[in-house]
């Protein structure tokens, strides 16, 4: 075998110089293709980018999350997305009201208040559907809360046409002015 390697040496130089050649030539074009392919996720990764906000997008912050009654047997349900409002039917005059929404935005006043920002999505009342309510709540444990409905000076539901009404309107600053009455607050 050294016999054949010497007596062939100048082939097998010539050999190993057009073999390492080409093993550059492909290292490069495999780099130079990795350097290609990188460039291209990171442009779908930008370009696929929505920068513009999407107002259905929850932005849930803390939520008394359970089903809360009161002694007369209105209550809340509520989800980390969803709220649930019942009334007891008490008259013919006053048979009660049913509301059912999606919390698109939850803000913590303190460790154990906020507001719930709730679209309505089914109402028994006319013309609530797709308008927003400002559900406030404070001193919540995990068996009681004091939760209120923000309404105005005749009692009636606060309804704002977007989130961003519903979210200067119903702020820390508005509880006074949106609650009139908590009662002795909704249990677990």
């Amino acid at each position: 075998m050294f016999l054949f390697n010497s007596l062939h040496q100048g082939n097998v130089v010539s050999r190993n110089r057009k073999v390492s050649s080409s093993l550059r030539c492909h290292w490069s074009r495999s780099v130079f293709a990795l350097a290609v392919m990188f460039c291209m996720s990171m442009i779908f990764l930008f370009t696929g980018c929505n920068t513009e906000p999407n107002p259905e997008i929850v932005d849930i912050g803390f939520v008394p999350v359970g089903e809360w009654a009161d002694s007369s047997g209105s209550g809340y349900k509520i989800t980390a997305s969803s709220l649930e409002y019942y009334t007891a039917y008490y008259s013919e005059d006053y048979p009660g009201e049913n509301i059912k929404g999606s919390i698109k935005k939850a803000v913590d006043f303190s460790n154990d208040a906020g507001v719930l920002l709730v679209q309505i999505t089914e109402s028994s009342t006319e013309g609530q559907t797709d308008k927003f309510i400002g559900v406030y709540y404070k001193d919540y444990t995990a068996t009681h809360v004091f939760l209120a409905n923000a309404i105005d000076e005749s009692y009636a539901l606060i309804l704002k046409d977007t989130l961003a009404e519903a979210q200067t309107t119903f702020t820390v600053d508005n509880v006074g002015t949106h609650v009139a009455y908590w009662g002795s607050g909704y249990n677990k």
